[in-house]
């Protein structure tokens, strides 16, 4: 046997896998929603394994059931002719049901490892791996390089692909951005067709309640690799990031550096990403401002101080209105990212956001209901107080069903204070005019209907 049969018979085929759904689910990073509007943003999951894949003698091919619209007949169809050694899938709270019987169909018809990656495996993921002969294995942080041990040694055991507890980590390789750019993945504040999510930091190292993400080992990455990864970007022929950590410039020392790299560097590239507001003051959104930043995704939660405090936000109403006015200064956009419906939450408190929201200087803004996942603060309160069973793990923060009443509000309730905030911010005229007058090209422009119409036809 030749060389290259031998290494065309050890090669593995590994498919990266969003399942199919009845809706616009969104299953990465954690915190699984159906999209609210008509984005569906690359899943960061997939994209960092792709990452450490690279030391692996494999094939790798990407499916996106949500994206490219398939059925689970259709998809089924196409795993089946690919024929993969290994699947590496996505899934979520959102769509476990559904996700399930697509996994169990996957396993009666095909002879291959299933490894998964999901928000609702992070609390006890031990008992999904007992007591589901679906999973071969569980990563329960996505970027560990357990993934490349596991696949090499092609263990027979069933297996969690745990974190490490390392402060950083660095990847077995650049992600295969070129299989991403291949499917039309699209989110509403990108303002050209192509883009490419980037991860510097891994976690948050804040404890927000409500949030899992402070529960997750924060973790950076090193600035030099960060870089290395852009030019690949750039030779690819892209012209826009999206930096999808938790809260970016969260460990300030990193941030200037790679800001300051991203500048010398001169690499023409334009960005946006999620921050937080007390992260941010004019020094360093200067530097964002001139590294490429385009648009910020800021996470206000609510108008009521009182709210802010309990959920251990850490910041306050004066914090919000100083860093959006710096924004504005510097002509970066801003989204404003809101919740409502947490155990806490009055008419009053809710009404106080929605005069809060008339008064911000936001381009955008995101509103979302709570929802007590797995392994967070607000669940134990939750299920203290009797808002939920312990069995309910099936929920969508972006309101589509709501999923729990607050001591005083019911579910109905919250729904319509969500919809009133939708109306009190979009519809506004002097908003629609500024909205307009901001689009900087036909992309964006359609972009913005699209996005428009189903935020209005889904927040019904």
């Amino acid at each position: 046997m030749g060389n290259a049969e031998k290494t065309f018979k050890l090669m593995k085929k590994i498919l990266l896998l969003n399942p199919p759904g009845k809706n616009l689910y969104i299953r990465d990073y954690y915190c699984s929603k159906i999209s609210q509007a008509n984005y569906i943003s690359q899943p960061i999951d997939l994209l960092i394994i792709s990452a450490n894949l690279r030391k692996i003698n494999c094939e790798i091919k990407l499916i996106d059931g949500i994206v490219q619209n398939y059925s689970a007949h259709t998809m089924l169809a196409q795993i089946k002719d690919y024929n993969p050694d290994y699947i590496i899938t996505l899934t979520g709270a959102v769509s476990w049901d559904e996700d399930v019987e697509f996994f169990k169909a996957l396993k009666n018809n095909l002879n291959c490892k299933l490894v998964a990656s999901g928000d609702i495996l992070l609390e006890n993921p031990d008992k999904y791996l007992k007591e589901l002969s679906i999973f071969d294995a569980i990563i329960t942080d996505f970027t560990s390089k357990s993934v490349i041990d596991y696949i090499e040694s092609d263990r027979n055991d069933k297996l969690l692909l745990n974190a490490d507890t390392s402060n950083s980590f660095d990847l077995a390789g650049t992600p295969y951005h070129e299989e991403f750019l291949k499917i039309g993945y699209r989110y509403p504040f990108t303002t050209s067709k192509k883009y490419c999510s980037v991860l510097t930091e891994f976690g948050c190292p804040y404890k927000c309640s409500f949030c899992i993400m402070g529960k997750i080992k924060y973790k950076i990455r090193p600035e030099e690799k960060i870089i290395e990864e852009l030019k690949y970007i750039k030779s690819l022929n892209v012209k826009e990031v999206f930096f999808v950590d938790q809260t970016f410039g969260a460990n300030k020392n990193k941030t200037n550096k790679l800001l300051k790299d991203m500048i010398e560097t001169k690499l023409g590239i334009s960005w946006f990403g999620f921050s937080r507001v007390d992260v941010l003051n004019e020094e360093v959104l200067k530097l964002m401002k001139t590294s490429g930043c385009h648009t910020l995704i800021l996470g206000i939660e609510s108008g009521s101080e009182k709210i802010l405090e309990s959920y251990r936000k850490g910041y306050t109403k004066e914090d919000i209105l100083r860093t959006l006015a710096i924004c504005k200064k510097l002509k970066i956009r801003t989204v404003g990212t809101f919740i409502f419906g947490l155990p806490d939450e009055t008419a009053e408190t809710a009404q106080e956001t929605l005069q809060f929201i008339k008064t911000l200087p936001l381009d955008y803004a995101s509103f979302n209901v709570a929802v007590p996942r797995a392994g967070t603060e607000l669940r134990e309160q939750a299920l203290s107080l009797g808002l939920i069973k312990d069995d309910f793990i099936t929920m969508d923060q972006s309101g589509t069903k709501v999923a729990m009443s607050t001591k005083q509000l019911t579910q109905k309730e919250i729904k319509k204070i969500k919809q009133k905030a939708i109306i009190a911010f979009y519809l506004r005229p002097g908003y629609l005019i500024g909205r307009l007058m901001k689009i900087r090209s036909f992309y964006e422009f359609i972009q913005n209907i699209l996005n428009a119409y189903y935020l209005l036809k889904r927040g019904k």
